[in-house]
């Protein structure tokens, strides 16, 4: 079911959700919507949302959900079945996640698996969750041996972002979210790379025009790529650029110490030191991401005491992009252009983590 659906292509604007959600329905004609709502976001949206539904015409439930790495789990995943289907769930109807990447993730991982399978849509409330987490189908929840290590492509029906709901995002989600468009950027738009570098800092945190375009800009980098590749047999294995790296810091640090987009940072330092190292990227362009990197207001240090080789090498080979004893890696070689480095052996990227962040 998910493999054959189509790729959803984000609608973006400012103020949008009680127009254009009931358009949307109509295009899906559900039986029902169940709505997966992050409790963060409804003093921002809640209103703007039930609005939205009543217009759709719609039967609707809202389960509301604490996001967070410890509840993205399938414990967690278990019980808000049970709360769906006593709601009235069905085959027929859709589910709704709204939220950051944390909630879409869960919600559409839901919608893969209650029933075998039902449709979703996503209305992300992040800047991770509109330039990254919410487009393209890789829906998953964590176990205790690693990130999104349990999931499913399934796509969403429509992926709706409405940029007043950055309004409130702190200033580490933006930072977070800046880390992903970075990562962009870097895949296949040097364009999006002068932007960042010419933007304001402030003028990037609002959530306004310059958020609105620089989300809109990653977002088209990730559904060119998905849409030629949505089952990740290759070229859209350049989206994990920093994230083999970043995923073993994350995992170690923890998310109040590392949070996600922080973590892809990191990663993002590592792969330009190790393009760097194999004589592919010149010492000014991973320079050049560091710089990039403090100007998003992300970290360049790793927050503590660096994981030992040997823990960061048991992470790395928990990868879940690994085959067999070994993992690709994706390296930035100039703005807008990286490579797959395939067949590299956990220990050789640990010891590239220890040179970049020890």
């Amino acid at each position: 079911m998910s493999e054959a659906a189509p790729l959803a292509r984000p609608v973006f604007g400012l103020r949008i959700l009680e127009r254009r959600l009931p358009q949307l329905m109509r295009r899906v004609e559900p039986t029902g919507i169940w709505v997966l709502l992050d409790r963060k976001v409804e003093p921002v949206l809640g209103r703007a949302l039930e609005r939205a539904l009543a217009a759709t015409d719609l039967p609707h439930r809202v389960i509301r959900f604490t996001a967070s790495e410890k509840n993205k789990s399938l414990a967690q995943l278990e019980k808000l079945a049970g709360r769906f289907l006593r709601a009235g769930a069905d085959r027929g109807g859709l589910i709704l996640g709204v939220g950051g990447g944390i909630t879409t993730d869960v919600a559409g991982f839901l919608a893969a698996t209650l029933m075998r399978g039902c449709a979703w849509g996503a209305v992300p409330t992040t800047l991770l969750g509109m330039a990254d987490a919410a487009i393209g189908g890789k829906t998953a929840v964590n176990l205790p041996e690693g990130k999104n290590l349990l999931g499913a492509f399934h796509q969403p029906r429509f992926v709706l972002a409405d940029v007043a709901s950055l309004r409130t995002l702190p200033d580490r989600e933006w930072g977070c979210g800046l880390g992903e468009v970075l990562k962009s950027g870097m895949i296949a738009s040097p364009a999006l790379l002068r932007r960042i570098e010419s933007t304001p800092p402030r003028a990037i945190r609002r959530a306004g025009a310059e958020a609105l375009a620089l989300a809109k800009a990653a977002a088209g980098v990730k559904v060119k790529i998905v849409a030629a590749d949505p089952l990740e047999g290759g070229e859209r294995k350049l989206l994990n650029l920093g994230h083999t790296f970043g995923h073993a810091l994350e995992t170690a640090a923890g998310p109040r110490k590392l949070a996600h987009g922080e973590a892809v940072g990191l990663g993002l330092l590592c792969a330009a030191r190790m393009a760097v190292d194999t004589g592919r990227a010149r010492p000014v362009y991973a320079a050049q991401v560091l710089a990039l990197l403090q100007r998003c207001g992300l970290p360049s240090r790793y927050p503590g005491k660096l994981p030992s080789p040997a823990e960061l090498t048991r992470l790395i080979g928990r990868d879940k992009k690994k085959a067999g004893k070994t993992v690709d890696v994706i390296l930035p070689i100039r703005p807008g252009r990286c490579e797959i480095l395939p067949g590299q052996q956990p220990r050789e990227l640990a010891a590239v983590i220890a040179a970049t962040l020890g």
